[in-house]
């Protein structure tokens, strides 16, 4: 028997399975990794710590009498490594790291100088935690190291094949996210690149489809990771890229949510497709996929706002109680609108707007308003701030929900009367969308005849959505819309106070 054996490199941990050409996960390890958060926003990993994780997890998910036909990389994306003769030179800057924020600005002045819109070329807008703003930032404060790069890589995945003999590389996924790929060619934009100071030589290679080999192990997998010589090295597309696939497959078209700490819209759509809200909207990201694209609308605080609401308003419960809390209040008042409007915003935005300022609001309070209304409003609100990424004109599509929160039957009930669209929910404790479309990736990228079916192929269970909800709702989101702006602007004149 043969499998695949993948590894997702995360923001604090490494996940790795042996996933057979069936589909099954035969053997599963994981080891974590620490951050470093350094003054004026820094945060920074050891590459060598990705290698001695990678290693632990490798050594868990080994299982003897399976032949590894393949290593399968996946990880966090627009991290920036600089790669030495032997390994990184200094630590990688994360993608969470803020201390480019002038950099960012004089890039983007130098770029409009000479006739070049920064976001428009890259085709997402771009901040302090692009790429091209972190190398520009190094080249000013440790020029020496810069200096002596041999050459970049963007995140762990990369690191790690070019560790293994495989080379500089870097999927297409994690490119869309660096602030240096053009939109258009899905190449390198020189004029970015010598706007950041940095040299075109030093970028990697770009991969092609939805994963490529990019060479076989050397000498040393078996020092670093305990594997044998000649194992051919697939780098699937970057974490959001890989999830995306494990989740709905290869084939365009079809929205998925996932309701995990964060939440998201992801939708797979061929390129260059027709106008729907959400590519008009700048706060989206719009990756490269094979020959698709990736839009993903990530609103920062999904689970995470109802975690915070159980410990506001319901006292600590848990989220099977306050599932058994909701249902009650259902059986008694029917589905549809609380009445409130809230922002599920706890520390800034991503979607629908960008805004690191942006504070969390709760509209519509009354002498009734209780704890569970609270609670359940909050849900409405992250499901709200989902539906704005998604076309009301496709409400009759099923949309898959992935992640922790769609165990909950409450919220699923709140999600499909929001966006209008049977909810389909995939919550499988010990399934690994990552993984899973790491896998897909490799046994397409080498040929290999396999049955790996995304998520979406399960069954799962259904919720289909309150027509008379779905009407309420519907009237309501414009106004949640423009709540944002409302507290954008409220959160300007107290900041001036």
């Amino acid at each position: 028997m043969i499998g695949l054996l993948c590894l997702d490199l995360g923001t604090s941990s490494v996940k790795a399975a042996l996933i057979d050409l069936g589909g099954r996960t035969l053997a599963v390890g994981s080891a974590a990794y620490a951050t470093t958060s350094l003054p004026g926003g820094g945060e920074e990993q050891e590459p060598e710590d990705w290698l001695r994780a990678a290693r632990t997890a490798i050594g868990q998910a080994t299982t003897a009498g399976i032949e590894v036909a393949a290593l399968c990389l996946t990880g966090q994306m627009q991290d920036l490594v600089l790669e030495g003769g032997h390994g990184a030179l200094r630590p990688a800057v994360l993608y969470t790291d803020q201390r480019a924020a002038p950099d960012s600005q004089q890039l983007r002045t130098a770029l409009a100088a000479e006739g070049t819109d920064w976001d428009a070329a890259t085709g997402n807008r771009q901040d302090p935690s692009s790429c091209a703003a972190m190398f520009r930032r190094l080249a000013r404060t440790e020029p020496e190291a810069t200096a002596r790069a041999h050459g970049l890589t963007f995140g762990p995945a990369g690191h790690l094949a070019a560790r293994l003999g495989a080379g500089l590389w870097c999927d297409l996924t994690t490119a869309s996210t660096t602030g240096l790929l053009d939109a258009t060619t899905r190449d390198w934009h020189p004029g970015v690149a010598r706007a950041a100071g940095l040299d075109p030589a030093l970028l990697p290679r770009l991969t092609r489809g939805h994963g490529q080999m990019v060479g076989r192990t050397d000498a040393r997998a078996r020092d670093l990771l305990g594997l044998e010589v000649g194992v051919p090295i697939v780098l699937a597309p970057g974490d959001a890229g890989a999830a995306a696939l494990g989740v709905t497959g290869t084939a365009p078209g079809k929205d998925h949510a996932s309701l995990g700490t964060s939440g998201w819209i992801a939708s797979i759509r061929p390129r260059g497709t027709g106008p729907d809200p959400a590519p008009f909207n700048p706060a989206s990201h719009r990756l490269a996929l094979g020959e698709d694209e990736l839009l993903i609308s990530a609103v920062l605080a999904g689970g995470a706002a109802a975690a915070w609401a159980r410990d506001a308003y319901l006292g600590g419960m848990d989220a099977q109680a306050a599932d058994a809390l909701l249902a009650e209040r259902e059986r008694n008042r029917g589905r549809g609108p609380t009445g409130l409007l809230v922002l599920p915003s706890l520390g800034g935005e991503r979607f629908p707007v960008r805004d690191d300022a942006l504070r969390g609001a709760v509209l519509g309070l009354h002498a009734g308003t209780g704890p569970a209304e609270l609670y359940a409003g909050t849900l409405e609100g992250v499901a709200l701030a989902l539906s704005h990424a998604l076309d009301p004109a496709r409400a009759g599509e099923e949309l898959t929900v992935v992640g922790g929160g769609a165990a909950s039957a409450p919220w699923r009930r709140i999600l499909a009367d929001v966006t209008g669209r049977t909810v389909r929910s995939l919550f499988a404790p010990g399934a690994d969308a990552t993984l899973l479309g790491t896998a897909i990736a490799g046994a397409e990228a080498l040929g290999l005849g396999h049955a790996i079916a995304p998520l979406a192929e399960r069954k799962g269970e259904l919720t289909a959505p309150d027509p008379a909800a779905v009407q309420a709702f519907a009237a309501l989101r414009p106004a949640h819309r423009a709540l944002y702006d409302a507290a954008a602007r409220i959160g300007e004149l107290a900041a001036r106070a």
